[in-house]
Order: structure tokens, then sequence, then C-alpha cells
């Protein structure tokens, strides 16, 4: 499963128990063809488009790293997507 490079940002990624490195990646919105973060408060339907928001990626680096807001992860080879946040209990490390 490929990703577009393109689309990760590289400010900083979370390195899960695992010892897998993912970075924030932009997701595309089929409906609107919109590429941005998507980030949320997490918790209860937190990945859904109803309990998100579409950010830039430095709306996204002070949210995620600054308020503990969720954001969309992929691996660089694409194996590994999902919705990761600071404290969350399967990341071991941040790294900027």
């Amino acid at each position: 499963m490929s990703v577009d490079q393109d689309r990760f940002s590289r400010a900083f990624s979370f390195v899960l128990n695992s010892g897998i490195e993912l970075f924030p990646v932009k997701m595309k919105r089929r409906d609107t063809g919109v590429v941005a973060f998507r980030i949320s408060k997490g918790g209860t339907a937190g990945n859904t488009l109803e309990a998100g928001e579409e950010v830039d990626e430095e709306t996204m680096i002070y949210k995620v790293l600054k308020l503990g807001y969720a954001v969309r992860c992929c691996s660089v080879d694409g194996s590994i997507r999902g919705l990761y946040k600071p404290d969350q209990r399967s990341v071991r490390e941040v790294l900027r």
C-alpha cells in the first residue's frame, strides 16, 4: 500500500511500543477533494469526520503537541495507519 510521501509531516513522529515509527499524514476527503491533516480530541467516535477537524500543518502541530489532540498517522511504507495522540498507551515516545 503506497502513500504519497509529500503528504507526510516530518515535524514530529510517534514511536510505538513495538518500535514502529508513525508520521502525521494528510488525508484526502473523498467528497470535497480537500487534502489536510485530520485531528480530533479522540474518545468515542473520535475517528469520524463529524468529530474531527481538517487543518494545516502548523495548527496540527500545536493542537496535537500542546493540546493533546489525536492525528491520523501512517508508517512510511503505508502498512500501519490510525489515529494517534501523545499520551496514548501504544505510544512509547514522540520524536521531534
